[in-house]
């Protein structure tokens, strides 16, 4: 990898990062401001949690990301290390160069959104329209002036607030109501006039379908992704998710840029059938001690020079990798 491709990665991480954790709200935040706002408590009872069991190096698990409805899937161009995977007894849930959603293996094409139009899923092959994602974002009703109250998000005496691009900031739910007649809300998202909030409808099929495997669903849930997934690459690339996605630990530090964190970081050795490689370069940007080298699985280390997504039996829109099954 040249200085180029390194700069690139270490941007492209922590700009990801950055967008992971104010997207994350849709679903994360959703969840905790449900306990707190009961506006949504009928549109995602459906959402429970689900036990992950714990693994050792090599045992599946399914990465965060993967429990947001807007998230697309994983690209082969970028690996993904989730540092704090309570799945993994070694605490790592490794993304190493995947296409697509481990818990959707076939993926689907963009689903209908069905928000307002009448009759816009096909009841024929069994579609329902079912609520897809609910955006909230965080805000704090402090009024401002007051003690401790941040100017940057504080309510006024109308209750608009900066952090809610001066919209109403709800004082019980902590979170930015959307405004019906200027909504701000994301592509294929709705202000709804009842919670105030971005929601999204889409054309799915229920679980206890046939086909139900050509649609994506967060896991553990029936609340259908609502957008377009990859298909995984053939399972002889060695980019599918049981060879690219798994529970491994950090063998060793980068080749350069070691940082003093790794003098007395507690390597582990990798297990017959995995090889200690480079998954991330240290240069300089996000968290020293997850830069590195992580046991993969034998023969799948990532080459940007041969990787063959191979055959995808599943979608292959404009923007996979590989070719239609």
């Amino acid at each position: 990898m040249n200085g180029f491709d390194v700069a690139r990665s270490a941007l492209f991480h922590s700009a990801r990062s950055a967008l992971f954790h104010s997207a994350r709200s849709a679903l994360f935040h959703s969840a905790r401001s449900a306990l707190r706002v009961a506006i949504v408590a009928g549109g995602f009872a459906s959402l429970v949690l689900v036990g992950c069991p714990s693994g050792g190096v090599g045992d599946p698990c399914t990465p965060e990301d993967e429990y947001r409805e807007n998230f697309s899937g994983f690209s082969l161009e970028e690996e993904n290390i989730e540092s704090r995977s309570f799945q993994c007894d070694t605490r790592i849930c490794l993304v190493n160069h995947f296409q697509g959603r481990v818990s959707c293996a076939k993926g689907q094409k963009e689903p209908t959104v069905c928000n307002t139009a009448d009759g816009a899923c096909d009841g024929a092959a069994g579609e329902v329209c079912k609520d897809a994602g609910v955006i909230f974002n965080d805000c704090d009703p402090k009024p401002c002036g007051s003690p401790g109250a941040s100017p940057a998000n504080c309510n006024d005496e109308m209750g608009r607030n900066p952090a809610c691009k001066n919209e109403l900031c709800d004082k019980d739910g902590r979170y930015c109501r959307c405004n019906p007649s200027n909504p701000q809300c994301p592509d294929r998202y709705v202000c709804d006039a009842v919670s105030a909030l971005c929601k999204v409808k889409v054309c799915t099929l229920p679980l206890s379908h046939a086909d139900k495997n050509t649609r994506c669903y967060v896991p553990g849930t029936d609340i259908p992704i609502a957008v377009e997934v990859c298909g995984q690459c053939d399972q002889n690339s060695g980019r599918d998710g049981p060879d690219a996605v798994y529970c491994s630990c950090r063998c060793g530090a980068p080749s350069d840029g070691s940082s003093d964190a790794d003098k007395n970081f507690n390597f582990c050795t990798c297990e017959e059938g995995y090889t200690c490689e480079e998954i991330r370069p240290n240069v300089g940007l996000g968290d020293a001690v997850v830069a590195g080298k992580y046991c993969v699985k034998q023969g799948t280390k990532f080459d940007k020079d041969t990787v063959n997504c191979g055959t995808v039996d599943g979608h292959v829109g404009e923007s996979c990798e590989g070719s239609p099954k």
